[in-house]
């Protein structure tokens, strides 16, 4: 029998292109800027002086008020007025888990289409970090993943990413300090407006003022989103999922590896590190007897020497599929040494809440139940499996 966890039981998600509101529901507040708040206010006849946009954004970004009631520096007529014609969040609490191994907890919120997606609060003796989603499921089908066994159901509004961080922040005080990594579910340079969108907001000097080198976002290697990123928001931190060193097992690996193979890749990474002065961070999910030699190592050394960057070594975590084995710790550590002499610098990821499934490459959610269309899936991508009988968790082979 497995020592792995077992995953939590799935269907095959249904699509939903773009988001669309449920019949009835009032528009959400929690993601727009304060030019934009005062737009809405004048065309709901409210007051639309800039001052009292700012008010609100403050209110709803910097303090994450829920309830208009809540906002005391408003008149009682217009907090009422507020509520009439608006809502400020635009998900809703679905669940929670926390880890027995680490600190880490994930939780599960669900938009108003029924739409479910996961965030995760990691928090290590050094830090506290925010693992954030911009898509419900993925489309682009790496085997190692499970949410892109999800396929591909919707994006994320810049409301929805934002609003993660506020439920989050609603279930335990952050510090004064923390990093978000767009890590979570789905690809953020596939959603690039919304997401641009979601980090003007969170790092607003008058909402969390969150730097942007406390922000990281990950692609599985879009090249023209990764130079356009480098041009419109060069104080953000890249990290790009390589996750293998030859186009042949990387266009197996990672499918989008055959339109923007290794070499325009790395055209594109150059460009976006000229352009924004800062390293670029390459994540390698090894995995037992496919991407672990001595040989990957060299070549992996090789492709990242082209640019000031890190090599973050991260173990695969069991996504429930069984399609790949997890090298062991001291694997892990021959990998890193052979490679620390060789790059600029190397680290290992340690997993944080596989037993509950919120490690690298473990977020998934069923769909909504009442849409028809199926998600896309790319030809040869298995389902999620359904899980066995339950069984207490493995204890951890590596955190």
């Amino acid at each position: 029998m497995s020592d792995h966890p077992t995953a939590p039981q799935t269907t095959v998600p249904i699509a939903i292109e773009g988001f669309t509101p449920a019949e009835g529901e009032l528009p959400s507040l929690v993601g727009e800027l304060p030019d934009n708040l005062r737009r809405m206010l004048e065309e709901s006849r409210l007051d639309s002086r800039p001052f009292r946009a700012r008010q609100i954004f403050r209110w709803i970004q910097a303090r994450s008020v829920r309830d208009f009631g809540l906002m005391t520096d408003l008149s009682a007529d217009l907090r009422q007025a507020l509520a009439t014609n608006f809502r400020i969040p635009a998900l809703k609490p679905a669940g929670e888990a926390s880890s027995h191994e680490t600190r880490t907890r994930k939780f599960v919120l669900v938009g108003t289409d029924g739409a479910r997606i996961e965030s995760v609060r990691i928090t290590t003796p050094r830090r506290v970090t925010l693992c954030l989603s911009s898509q419900v499921g993925c489309g682009f089908g790496c085997g190692f993943c499970r949410t892109a066994q999800m396929g591909y159901v919707r994006q994320l509004t810049a409301a929805e990413i934002v609003d993660q961080v506020h439920w989050i922040r609603d279930q335990a005080p952050l510090p004064e300090r923390y990093n978000l990594v767009f890590m979570g579910m789905g690809e953020p340079l596939a959603n690039y407006d919304q997401v641009m969108q979601a980090i003007d907001l969170l790092s607003h000097k008058e909402g969390l003022a969150i730097g942007p080198r406390r922000i990281t976002v990950s692609t599985v290697g879009l090249a023209p989103e990764i130079e356009r990123m480098g041009r419109e928001r060069p104080k953000l931190r890249l990290a790009v999922s390589l996750t293998a060193t030859t186009d042949e097992l990387r266009n197996e690996l990672v499918a989008v590896n055959r339109r923007y193979p290794r070499p325009r890749l790395m055209q594109a990474i150059k460009n976006h590190v000229e352009l924004s002065g800062r390293r670029v961070t390459f994540e390698y999910v090894l995995r037992k007897g496919v991407n672990d030699s001595q040989a990957d190592a060299r070549r992996l050394a090789q492709f990242a020497n082209q640019v000031p960057s890190k090599i973050n070594l991260i173990p695969y975590n069991p996504t429930g599929l069984e399609t790949f084995t997890r090298l062991e710790p001291e694997g892990m550590r021959r990998f890193a040494e052979f490679l620390y002499p060789r790059t600029y610098a190397v680290t290992i990821r340690q997993s944080q809440g596989k037993d509950i499934f919120a490690a690298c490459g473990q977020l998934a959610q069923p769909a909504p139940e009442k849409t028809k269309t199926r998600a896309r899936r790319r030809p040869g991508t298995p389902k999620l499996a359904p899980r066995p009988r339950t069984r207490p968790p493995a204890k951890a082979q590596e955190r």
